[in-house]
């Protein structure tokens, strides 16, 4: 009876652990190599930043990713090509990866949460978001996310950043709206979703 009881605990255990380890999100390519002749961009999701101005609003859908700075389409076989902040790009997605010269984006999912961390351009990120919180920070710690829901499809609260050389920080309130599908964290086009993102945040 002990040994049952064991075996059952142990089982309960293995169980609680696999949930609450991230495991890595695979990419959704679109149902078509491209979209059917003479359609226009439709987005189907977006997310939007603010904080005193600053951040953008980014729209995404199957077959492309638009906003300020960002122009991307895709380009079959995983890739995704065009134009982010003036520079060309053609940046490549596997199994709970996002990659391209001076990119390298890992994506997991545990439990609700996504959690987006690697390269991005020159900085480091971290990141953890859900349609209840963002949390993390964009670029190597000096600025961090302190989000939690505020209303159906909002995120808000305060973006702190440390001063330079040591000097007095600074916080200024911010909100991240998830808008379409976006609101269906983490159900959301990969990856899609995460460009949108990392481009709507400021940097």
């Amino acid at each position: 009876m002990r040994r049952a009881c064991s075996n059952v605990a142990a089982a309960a255990s293995a169980a609680l652990v696999a949930c609450s380890t991230p495991s890595a999100v695979m990419m959704t390519p679109p149902p078509t190599s491209s979209p059917p002749p003479g359609q226009p961009f439709q987005a189907t999701g977006g997310v939007a930043f603010d904080a005193q101005g600053l951040g953008a609003r980014v729209e995404y859908g199957p077959w492309g990713v638009t906003g300020p700075g960002v122009e991307l389409v895709y380009a079959g076989g995983g890739q995704w090509s065009g134009r982010l902040d003036g520079a060309d790009v053609r940046i490549s997605t596997s199994w709970g990866r996002i990659y391209a010269p001076g990119l390298d984006i890992r994506v997991s999912q545990s439990g609700k949460e996504l959690i987006v961390r690697g390269a991005w351009y020159g900085r480091h990120v971290d990141l953890t978001v859900s349609t209840t919180r963002l949390s993390g920070s964009p670029d190597g710690g000096t600025c961090s996310f302190r989000f939690t829901a505020a209303g159906p499809g909002l995120l808000a609260g305060e973006l702190g950043c440390g001063g330079a050389d040591g000097g007095k920080g600074s916080a200024s309130n911010g909100s991240l709206r998830l808008a379409g599908e976006a609101a269906l964290l983490p159900e959301v086009l990969m990856p899609q979703f995460v460009l949108a993102l990392l481009c709507a945040l400021p940097h």
